[in-house]
């Protein structure tokens, strides 16, 4: 049983990554960008999630909308106003890549200053604890939890962009500005819900990640690192791709800590990842046009 124990632990983790790669890979397939501070948005999902638990008293659902709303408008506001201004002027990618950067730095320092830079967590009796039996199998509540919202949450966002009018025209945008605003689709208008996606996204899976610790203002960045990870073993061209690439790294460090040395498993993480680039440059489920979502 330990075999299967360790990997629903490990299917659980990487939902989150997953969850997280989704999200990333979203800003990048529409905007271009590498936003380095898609990790922010992560903390900030958790974070005001443990506010509407501790200040507004409001049910563990309650506060995860609340909170995975306001990742979106913090997605929204650091688009609009660090990659927006370089999109008008037609900066490239570098330029992004250092205003993220900036991003990052200042709206980790908001977070430190929210907490006091010191670790918190959700209270006890507000997130969903205990164990719960699957198919004969002992599985924590949050590890389900983690799972269940992965799949239903990369499922719809798969079925919006490639079923609905509104993701067709975000591919559109993703593939080029100029010829989606030319079949009368507004670029801006979609590259603000893009943000709002992926911000909210990116929340989601914070909230996730902190509902089984404690947690504090650099939440994100290890989020960062993971996700990166698996949008490069997926592909950055598909949700798919970038999901199944979190679940690979949720369940191959579980495994490493498990069978090898937790001090190795972030070895073999990115040992992976560069062997994925050598046998499959565009990842596993990589488009040839890494621009499309």
């Amino acid at each position: 049983m330990l075999f299967v124990d360790q990997l629903i632990t490990g299917i659980s983790v990487g939902a989150v990554y997953a969850l997280f790669a989704v999200g990333f890979g979203i800003v990048f397939s529409t905007m271009q960008i590498l936003n380095l501070a898609q990790g922010v948005y992560a903390t900030a999902g958790a974070m005001l999630a443990y506010f509407a638990l501790t200040e507004l008293d409001v049910p563990f659902v309650v506060a995860a909308i609340l909170a995975v709303a306001g990742a979106a408008l913090v997605a929204v506001f650091v688009d609009q106003l660090a990659f927006q201004p370089l999109r008008r002027r037609g900066v490239q990618m570098l330029g992004a890549i250092i205003a993220s950067i900036g991003m990052w730095i200042a709206l980790r320092e908001v977070a430190s200053i929210a907490t006091n830079a010191t670790p918190v967590g959700f209270p006890s009796n507000t997130v969903p604890r205990g164990l719960i039996e699957v198919a004969g199998v002992s599985i924590l509540k949050t590890q389900l939890l983690s799972i269940v919202c992965a799949v239903v949450v990369i499922t719809g966002v798969y079925l919006l962009l490639h079923r609905t009018r509104v993701g067709h025209a975000i591919r559109a945008v993703g593939y080029s500005k100029d010829a989606a605003q030319i079949a009368g689709i507004n670029p801006r208008a979609m590259i603000i819900g893009a943000a709002a996606l992926s911000g909210a996204i990116t929340g989601l899976s914070g909230i996730l990640l902190a509902s089984g610790q404690s947690f504090n203002f650099t939440l994100g960045d290890h989020l960062l690192l993971q996700g990166f990870a698996a949008v490069v073993i997926g592909g950055f061209g598909d949700v798919r791709g970038a999901a199944l690439g979190g679940v690979l790294i949720g369940v191959v460090q579980t495994m490493s800590a498990a069978y090898i040395s937790s001090g190795f498993q972030d070895a073999i993480t990115f040992g992976l990842v560069l062997v994925v680039l050598l046998w499959l440059p565009r990842g596993i489920l990589g488009s040839a046009n890494v621009v499309r979502a």
